[in-house]
């Protein structure tokens, strides 16, 4: 590895380059690995960034249905006002049956009760629909949004865990060689001065 001089030993200038070189190569190594780490680290944080915006969205989507949820409720007790609204009209009927009065007028109260029920329920009929609709494409977008992510975050995830055990294990090992390469310097620094010495 190193030239040998005339009388003995090696030559003092490779022993020392040799020695730069390995702290050199050593320094390299540990900032490569530091660096690496870094940046495994910021794409585990960016894709929890994207897992929180997802939750986010989430709770808006739950807050719409529970607002469409609200509004479906408000149209069911307006049915079953239109219900008591029926038995009021069959009440009524009964009585224009009973009394035989003015038969145009009854025909014309009940083909208004006829439209306002029919309008009613088609109102009914179509927010069912426009909520069902609406909430089982927000439901199926969201579900596909985050399986697909839930997917990518849990592979960058195991990557980066590998890499970070990885990158753990090299870092272990790097005092370990340093101390080796410490020990090798000294054997030779003795070694030098004890041909030095002998000179």
């Amino acid at each position: 590895m190193f030239k040998s001089v005339a009388f003995g030993g090696f030559d003092k200038q490779d022993v020392i380059g040799y020695i730069e070189r390995t702290a050199r190569e050593a320094a390299e190594a540990q900032e490569k690995l530091q660096q690496e780490n870094d940046g495994l680290r910021q794409e585990t944080q960016a894709l929890g960034g994207q897992v929180s915006a997802l939750q986010a969205k989430l709770e808006a989507l739950e807050a719409e249905n529970a607002r469409l949820q609200e509004s479906l409720a408000r149209e069911s007790a307006r049915r079953e006002e239109l219900e008591a609204m029926r038995a009021e009209a069959e009440r009524l009927r009964a009585q224009a049956e009973a009394l035989r009065g003015d038969a145009e007028s009854y025909a014309r109260f009940r083909e208004q009760i006829g439209a306002i029920e029919c309008e009613a329920r088609q109102r009914a009929a179509g927010l069912e629909d426009e909520a069902g609709i609406r909430l089982r494409r927000l439901t199926d977008q969201f579900q596909t949004q985050y399986r697909a992510l839930m997917s990518t975050f849990e592979t960058t995830a195991a990557h980066v865990n590998s890499e970070l055990r990885k990158i753990e294990v090299n870092l272990t090992q790097l005092p370990r060689a340093m101390d080796q390469s410490g020990a090798e310097l000294k054997e030779l620094e003795a070694l030098l001065e004890h041909r030095e010495k002998e000179d």
